[in-house]
């Protein structure tokens, strides 16, 4: 057994001190059996036969948790270069449906806006032609239909004659299809039914030619065509509006890896700006044709952007969990239960509580938050994973303690 003099140390240093290395049982009568010893340089690598034992004391201090060691199929990660757009679902190309020149601009590049919102102001001789032509529909139809109701009494009484009756009848027709026609062209110049109730003349607070481009749902102006004074034709687009609170990440799988790719996956989303942080989201289209030029279908994938950290334009790297090409099984355990000790992966095997097995481990491949254990662990042996970062500290605490 290793025992220490402990100078003056912290009070982490003195739980690190409490906990003894144990060597195996073949070590200890090689060493009663009077065999001559030899000193030799330290040796870069964990002893396999080491052990680590806490006290009762130590095990309430820290908390050490552990995870079983399976046998199971492991998947595989893709990894694939992608880049972040705007979700095309969400944004919209604002563009007037008549033409007319700006005479104000309100929103600028970058400015968030709500549903409605007036974006900028123009001035359309061609709309106020069609509102004038409206007004006067408007007007020409009540009088028609008062005159009519006037004929159709006085004819029902025998006081007008047939003819009259017929004829002012016809003029209430032809008003009221001009009054429809004229409504219909303000319809379909972008007014709704409740502003065309509201045109007046001389009414509002601007003249009849004057209209705003309004946003069509809440988002983020991403571009801007449009200048005071410019004339914008019909169907020019002046904005862009995107909703970037969620966004597509648009990444190629090539044909060779297209059936291990599924609608649904989960991907992790890593990116320079952001290193060592992971965006999540799922694949929610693989496209049907491929690009002849790079034998690969696009992916999309849909994350959640509320933060408005990823920007369109951004490049990223894709990584996708599927399944393994091949249905063999291997012993498996959680990547934090891995540590690394004078560059050789090592995992603390439980024995009973307090008591852990230093074992040397050669790895195989990674999936996840998983990773592969070819040897150093059988089947339901339980690895510690939280407080493995403690039991390494004490492991080379003690190492460096042999060689004083």
């Amino acid at each position: 057994m290793i025992t220490h003099t402990p100078r003056r140390r912290s009070p982490f240093a003195a739980l690190v001190a409490t906990a003894v290395l144990i060597p195996f049982m073949a070590c200890q009568q090689g060493a009663s059996s009077g065999a001559p010893t030899e000193h030799t340089a330290p040796v870069a690598k964990p002893k396999a036969e080491e052990r680590i034992e806490l006290p009762p004391e130590a095990r309430e201090a820290v908390s050490i948790k552990t995870v079983t060691a399976v046998e199971q199929v492991l998947g595989q990660e893709l990894r694939a270069t992608a880049v972040i757009k705007p979700n095309e679902n969400r944004l919209a190309h604002v563009s007037p449906r008549i033409g007319g020149r700006a005479i104000e601009v309100h929103a600028v590049l970058g400015d968030t806006v709500t549903d409605g919102q007036p974006l900028a102001m123009l001035d359309s001789i061609e709309l106020g032609e069609k509102k004038s032509a409206f007004l006067q529909a408007r007007t020409n139809i009540e009088v028609a239909r008062r005159n009519y109701a006037r004929e159709e009494r006085l004819f029902k009484q025998q006081i007008s004659s047939e003819k009259e009756y017929i004829e002012t009848k016809g003029e209430f027709e032809r008003s009221e299809a001009a009054y429809r026609a004229a409504r219909e062209a303000l319809r379909l110049v972008g007014l709704s039914d409740a502003e065309i109730d509201r045109v007046t003349w001389g009414g509002g607070e601007h003249p009849l030619s004057h209209f705003f481009l309004v946003a069509p749902f809440a988002g983020t102006v991403i571009e801007k065509h449009i200048t005071v004074g410019e004339l914008v034709e019909r169907n020019q687009a002046a904005y862009t509006i995107a909703d970037l609170t969620a966004v597509w990440v648009l990444l190629d799988i090539f044909e060779r890896d297209l059936a291990r790719v599924h609608i649904g996956d989960e991907v992790r989303i890593s990116i320079d700006a952001y290193a060592g942080e992971t965006f999540r989201g799922t694949v929610t289209y693989l496209s049907n044709v491929l690009d002849p030029a790079t034998r690969a279908a696009q992916a999309r994938v849909e994350c959640d952007n509320r933060d408005g950290r990823l920007r369109p334009g951004m490049f990223a790297t894709a990584t996708l969990s599927v399944q393994a090409s091949t249905d063999a099984k291997a012993i498996v355990v959680s990547h934090n239960a891995i540590q690394q000790v004078h560059g050789h992966p090592v995992a603390f095997v439980e024995e009973k509580p307090g008591t852990y097995a230093v074992r040397e481990l050669v790895l195989g491949r990674e999936a996840g938050s998983e990773v592969e254990v070819r040897s150093g662990l059988a089947e339901g042996e339980r690895v510690v994973a939280d407080g493995a970062f403690y039991l390494k500290s004490i492991l080379l605490k003690e190492e460096v303690g042999e060689h004083d």
